[in-house]
């Protein structure tokens, strides 16, 4: 199998390594409130103008992620995980409005620290639904299943943009 890669998108300027969620609440919605404030006309802090919705619902998708990962196996380090997708993905890097990506090996990350869902995790718990968790070696029979990372999108995804990556340790050195 071709090595496969991880992207995180993100606004310029801003550092790929923080995240929002592994702040304190209060702290939380006080950055929030200044992320918005800073970029009224990026799409990508639009959730922190709505963060009084937004927050619970991010922690409850990354709540049930987590559980799941551990039920399947993993060892996450992190409560709530860096987000990235598989490959590329057109709809963030205009969502994003930026070229800014962090790319990190697939291989170089260890299985019981990355986790998948097939589309956004927050969106579908938002939804009501519950996201369709895989680990590594899930990912990697779905595609071998399907014979190529391509017919594996078309026959998984369905209307989601993209499947998303839980990182569940810090892993900057692998890229």
């Amino acid at each position: 199998m071709e090595e496969l890669y991880i992207t995180h998108y993100y606004y310029p300027g801003t550092d790929p390594w923080k995240n929002i969620m592994h702040l304190p609440e209060q702290e939380a919605f006080k950055v929030a409130g200044e992320l918005a404030a800073a970029h009224p006309e990026t799409t990508s802090f639009g959730r922190f103008a709505d963060f009084v919705n937004y927050y619970p619902q991010r922690k409850k998708a990354d709540e049930y992620v987590r559980n799941e990962f551990i039920r399947l196996g993993g060892k996450p380090k992190l409560m709530n995980p860096f987000a990235f997708v598989l490959g590329d993905c057109e709809y963030l890097k205009k969502w994003f409005d930026s070229s800014d990506k962090l790319v990190l090996k697939l291989s170089g990350i260890p299985d019981e620290q990355i986790s998948f869902t097939l589309g956004d995790s927050c969106a579908i718990i938002t939804q009501g639904k519950e996201p369709t968790v895989l680990t590594k070696r899930m990912l990697f029979d779905g595609i071998k299943e399907c014979g190529s990372l391509e017919m594996f999108f078309k026959k998984s995804l369905g209307k989601y943009a993209y499947v998303e990556v839980q990182l569940w340790d810090r892993a900057e050195n692998n890229a």
